[in-house]
């Protein structure tokens, strides 16, 4: 099935579920199975990407993989959290919001609005 007929075929109630599962104030774990784990987690981004680019049915499959993987990575953290191992939680958060970040950063380069206004570097953009 193509991303446009699978997006035609999600109504608009079934996505209001998903948010309203997922928006709590508590971890709620997803009912998906793809991936996860801690890593590969620059290897999976990588090859959701090139497939992307290439223009291959397995990109979001890809992404989602990824995505858990990030999940992931967060839920150790916390487990890290409550083991008192704050450096460790600090560098699992990191390598997920860097993960996060290169992400939106790649989607940049197809979103030609996104990509118009991308021109001061990321660590640059608060002294603006």
């Amino acid at each position: 099935m193509h991303t446009s007929e699978y997006l035609t075929r999600l109504a608009e109630e079934n996505l209001q579920q998903i948010v309203d599962r997922f928006s709590q104030d508590e971890l709620i774990p997803s009912s998906t199975s793809s991936g996860g784990g801690i890593d590969p987690l620059w290897a999976r981004f990588k090859r959701a990407a090139i497939n992307q680019i290439s223009g291959g049915d397995a990109t979001l499959s890809r992404y989602e993989i990824w995505a858990n993987t990030v999940r992931d990575n967060i839920v150790a953290a916390l487990e890290r959290m409550g083991k008192r191992d704050s450096r460790g939680a600090k560098k699992l958060l990191i390598r997920a919001a860097n993960s996060l970040s290169a992400f939106a950063e790649f989607q940049a380069h197809f979103d030609l609005n996104a990509l118009e206004k991308h021109t001061v570097p990321f660590a640059t953009r608060g002294e603006e």
